[in-house]
């Protein structure tokens, strides 16, 4: 006993002190909660102070109210990815870059490209309709296309719909925990768990809006309506319409979460004879996490936008020969 007890009290001892330390450098490397930082990179920041407007209001440069002769115009409508958020170099997100390269392009053969970047951060198909309605007439589009994200068919796009409730619980959770209140050591440990459950809510949202029952699925067939209705507009001025997959950019590989959700998107495109590229292809294999703003903020970055561009350009391409 009398050779125990002091290597008992030891390895007490050393133990205390490495939580004591591990504990120490938690609180060093500790700044707030994740859910707290998730919220504030979602919030425009100074980058928006260069974002370049034109007349529409939407991202990008100003286009001659009469159409030039020659040209070939492409109307881009879908929300936050398409409007580039979180990427402040006007150049660098997939709808510029696309200009840029067609209008190369075709001016070596006498004509131009021109594209509206009608991208709305936090819409819906819905406000899709509405922004078609209003620039069709004075840009006068010979290609309408529909970048469709995931998150549009669902009701997942509303803070307040779902991320928000989630988070309350979990401050509430936190608040009334001894060991969140006084641990960071701990507070890394939840902080991780409370994300992977957050993260599992999300995947069962999106799921559930394609492949639900009963109200589950509104958005998505609202979605559908909407597709619909801006093919049946553009073909009031014979305008072609095409359809633009571009998915949930985490889990990249082989078991990708929402291949099947991608495919029913694309296929409903297919089914009402809109031609359709998916960008999942060009994204699987991918590091997730390299093509996004910030670790809290899963838009994707100039990587993520450069691949976008380099997949649709032949797509895109091939649309213009052809009208």
């Amino acid at each position: 006993m009398s050779r125990v007890l002091p290597r008992l009290a030891l390895l007490c001892f050393s133990i205390a002190l490495s939580v004591g330390l591990v504990e120490g450098f938690s609180r060093l490397v500790y700044t707030q909660p994740w859910y707290d930082r998730l919220v504030a990179e979602q919030v425009d920041g100074d980058w928006t102070a260069s974002i370049r407007r034109n007349s529409y209001g939407l991202r990008g440069h100003d286009y001659e109210p009469t159409k030039p002769p020659h040209s070939r115009r492409v109307l881009l409508l879908g929300d936050s990815f398409t409007f580039g958020s979180g990427v402040a170099d006007n150049e660098a997100i997939f709808p510029a870059l696309l200009e840029k390269q067609l209008d190369a392009e075709f001016s070596a053969h006498g004509s131009s490209v021109e594209i509206l970047n009608g991208g709305i951060p936090g819409s819906r198909t819905d406000d899709w309709v509405d922004m078609l309605q209003k620039v069709r007439g004075s840009f006068q589009p010979d290609l309408i296309v529909i970048v469709f994200f995931l998150r549009d068919g669902t009701r997942t796009s509303a803070a307040d719909d779902f991320f928000i409730p989630i988070r309350d619980r979990i401050v509430a959770q936190n608040q009334q925990s001894w060991l969140y209140q006084n641990l960071f050591l701990y507070r890394l440990y939840q902080d991780a768990k409370d994300r992977s459950f957050i993260s599992d809510q999300y995947a069962s949202a999106i799921r559930g809006s394609y492949f639900g029952a009963g109200a589950q699925t509104d958005e998505w067939r609202i979605a559908q309506f909407n597709i619909r209705k801006i093919k049946a507009i553009g073909e009031e001025t014979n305008t072609r319409t095409a359809l633009v997959v571009f998915p949930i950019l985490a889990a990249l590989d082989e078991r990708y979460p929402f291949k099947d959700v991608c495919d029913l998107i694309a296929g409903y495109g297919s089914e009402n004879e809109l031609p359709v590229h998916n960008l999942l292809p060009a994204f699987l294999g991918k590091n997730a996490a390299d093509l996004w703003v910030s670790p809290n903020n899963q838009h994707p970055n100039a990587l993520g936008h450069q691949i976008a561009a380099q997949s649709l350009l032949p797509f895109l391409r091939r649309l213009l020969e052809d009208s």
